[in-house]
């Protein structure tokens, strides 16, 4: 007996807190992203307060501030781009080239909608989140250049310069970030992203000479 309740009925109410603690956290990151994705680091802890129906108290006990907010947001990122990429490379049906392709092409479905410009932003406010997102990304850049060196490998793809190929993948990933090329262009990321990918891969592929090579 605890203060008059049964060891279990208070082991059964400290789960149930807990799993209520963990719904609403989860609730607060999923508005969180949509408020981000709105406003980038414009939104307030107001907004997401208004938009669940709950008082700022609540999310507080929670979340001590808007830079944990932005911390669960980067914790999300990171467990669901892990995700994928662990998908990715549990597939018996995909070879190294075509592991390859949707390494570099990998992003959860979620954050398709979330300027690039907004995440860039991070860098400047919140550095430390920033790196901590980029983190999860740059996981991503090495795997990727794994599966690069296997198609070289196993003669799917052409013996090009590895630092090279790796650098104008993120030198354009960055431009895209940093610049309003896409949105000039009226292309969302996802769109810009599958159209590097394409001339990428068309050019590394093996037979894919260019056209001064006369084949």
């Amino acid at each position: 007996m605890l203060f008059g309740f049964p060891t279990g009925f208070v082991k059964k109410n400290t789960y149930m807190e807990n799993d209520m603690t963990t719904e609403l956290k989860e609730r607060i990151i999923d508005v969180a992203i949509e408020e981000f994705t709105l406003m980038g680091l414009k939104f307030t802890m107001n907004d997401i307060a208004r938009k669940l129906g709950i008082s700022k108290k609540t999310i507080y006990t929670i979340f001590d501030s808007k830079r944990d907010v932005l911390v669960g947001i980067a914790d999300r990122y990171s467990d669901d781009f892990r995700s994928m990429q662990e998908e990715i490379e549990r597939n018996p049906d995909l070879d190294a080239e075509q592991k390859f392709e949707r390494i570099l092409l990998a992003l959860p479905e979620k954050y398709y909608n979330i300027g690039l410009n907004r995440i860039y932003e991070l860098s400047f406010k919140y550095p430390r989140q920033y790196d901590y997102l980029m983190a999860s990304v740059n996981m991503g850049w090495q795997i990727a250049e794994n599966y690069l060196r296997e198609g070289i490998r196993n003669g799917a793809f052409d013996d090009v310069s590895i630092p090279v190929f790796m650098s104008m993948v993120k030198g354009t990933v960055s431009c895209f970030m940093r610049t309003s090329v896409l949105y000039d262009n009226d292309m969302t990321y996802e769109q810009g992203k599958l159209e590097m990918v394409r001339i990428l891969m068309k050019g590394i592929k093996t037979g894919g000479k260019s056209k001064d090579s006369g084949n």
